[in-house]
């Protein structure tokens, strides 16, 4: 059986939350792995990325909470 690789974030991904799906997208701009072994991202968005975000990554997957921005760079 084949099995799809499971999608990852990384950096340069962009996302929209899905409260505001025709919003600005929110870019990743800086991702580690935080003392509990869990993947952080840090997002860019808003007007000119002047706001910053921090979540866990595999919330950036759920997409009850982020859908990926079709939009080009």
């Amino acid at each position: 059986m084949i099995r799809r690789k499971a999608p990852q974030v990384q950096l340069g991904n962009r996302y929209l939350k899905t409260t505001d799906p025709r919003g600005a997208p929110w870019e990743v701009v800086y991702l580690w792995t935080a003392v509990d072994g869990i993947l952080h991202a840090r997002l860019s968005g808003g007007e000119k990325g002047s706001r910053l975000l921090t979540i866990a990554a595999s919330v950036l997957l759920d997409p009850h909470f982020w859908l990926p921005a079709s939009e080009p760079r």
